[in-house]
């Protein structure tokens, strides 16, 4: 297949309903006029298909069409296919906004608006959690809670660069056929495509210098070993004996030196004998102070995990108590516990 016949991946990420969705088809029309296909989840996600795993296929495409709307802005999925596609390199350069008027970002009062619609959601959901009796067997529900709060956290840098993007008003884009749009779109799948041809020339000559190189050495080693079959070579010790061997004999010879050296080696390493017990203790605490400093003994603890109800630290057995204690400064939470078992849980600050 040469390279002209590969078609781009381009995907759009857009709020099912109202305007979002008529603007969506739009442009999957006109880019199909113009010879350019647009993966979009209700034509492309078939029966049974797992959602989450579209969305993070649309998170590592390297065309991402965004159009943003207020809905977009306070949608779980949406967020979540947004923040996959932030998660990947090249955010700016992978992103094509189409930002609808009725979107407000560019003050910062309403960037901070935002922040605190999330930051409301992953409170009531904390809040739900927290009024069950039993928190365990809850993962589905604790990963919406970090969806929140990633969310929450990530709200201004993703609205500051996107209101830093001449976009476009949505009349222009639609008046014009959606052509910048499509233009610029197609601008960068050329430059990447004559880009992936030069990186595939280099490539092949790389690899036949490693050929050539190779083949090289094998007819080096061929003709060594001829020479040495023609010729007698005599070990020094045992020369004024007249002792000769052959190819074959010297690298028998090499192979037992090899074999003493290893068994000194193995003879040298250390055992160090058995090691200390180690426990890993997870620490129930509230969403607010999840990323704050845990100590243990007086002493900061080496942290494996957190999540927002939780974090798990690693602490060293010994005869006693331990003492585990976390602050924000206005407020500090301690308890006393021995531990004795992995994967023991305490729950701080009732």
């Amino acid at each position: 297949m040469q390279e002209s016949d590969v078609k781009p991946a381009i995907y759009i990420s857009y709020a099912w309903g109202s305007a979002s969705e008529a603007i969506a088809e739009s442009i999957e029309e006109e880019f199909r006029k113009r010879g350019l296909h647009i993966i979009r989840d209700k034509n492309d996600l078939g029966y049974k298909g797992k959602i989450k795993d579209f969305m993070e296929q649309i998170g590592r495409g390297k065309y991402v069409i965004l159009i943003i709307s207020n809905k977009y802005l306070h949608s779980e999925n949406c967020m979540f296919e947004l923040l996959q596609i932030f998660r990947n390199e090249d955010f700016y350069e992978r992103i094509f906004p189409v930002v609808l008027d009725e979107v407000r970002i560019a003050k910062a009062t309403d960037r901070l608006e935002l922040m605190k619609y999330w930051e409301n959601e992953a409170a009531n959901l904390d809040k739900k959690i927290r009024e069950l009796k039993e928190l365990s067997n809850i993962q589905g529900v604790t990963d919406d809670l970090n969806l929140y709060t990633e969310i929450r956290n990530n709200m201004a840098r993703l609205t500051n660069i996107l209101k830093d993007i001449n976009t476009l008003n949505t009349d222009r884009h639609i008046k014009s056929d959606f052509q910048q749009l499509f233009s610029l779109i197609q601008s960068k799948v050329r430059a990447d495509s004559g880009g992936k041809t030069r990186k595939k020339v280099i490539k092949y000559i790389a690899l036949a210098i490693v050929i050539i190189l190779f083949l090289a050495g094998i007819f080096k080693v061929v003709d060594y070993g001829i020479h040495l079959q023609d010729k007698s070579v005599y070990n020094d010790s045992n020369a004024a004996a007249g002792t000769k061997y052959d190819s074959l004999q010297i690298l028998e010879e090499a192979s037992k030196k090899d074999s003493v050296k290893k068994e000194v080696v193995a003879k040298e390493k250390v055992d160090f004998g058995p090691s200390e017990v180690w426990y890993i203790v997870e620490l129930i605490v509230p969403s607010g102070m999840a990323q704050t400093d845990v100590f243990v003994d007086k002493k900061q603890a080496e942290v494996v995990e957190r999540s927002l109800i939780s974090i798990k630290v690693r602490v060293r057995k010994k005869n006693g108590s331990h003492h585990f204690e976390i602050s924000d400064g206005a407020e500090t939470c301690f308890t006393d516990r021995m531990i004795s078992n992995n994967n023991e849980r305490l729950t701080l600050c009732d």
